[in-house]
């Protein structure tokens, strides 16, 4: 997906990180050491918010069967 496709799909998270790939990507490829200087502050203040987003959604909760696939792995593991 594109970042407007992400953006207009409402997932606010999934558009901060194609906005934190995105500038990754343009200082990158930045020839201006000002533009290097100020996507650099975008991308910190970027990943701060995937950093405060992340911590407020709720952990993912998976199915019995996840529990029961997890169990059996972990077990498959110690032998």
């Amino acid at each position: 997906m594109t970042l407007p496709e992400t953006a207009a799909s409402g997932d606010r998270l999934a558009t901060l990180r194609d906005l934190r790939d995105l500038l990754a990507r343009t200082i990158t490829e930045a020839d201006s050491a000002r533009d290097v200087a100020s996507l650099s502050r975008q991308l910190t203040d970027v990943l701060s918010l995937i950093e405060t987003a992340e911590k407020a959604a709720p952990e993912e909760k998976g199915t019995a069967l996840d529990e029961l696939r997890k169990r059996r792995e972990a077990r498959r593991a110690g032998a």
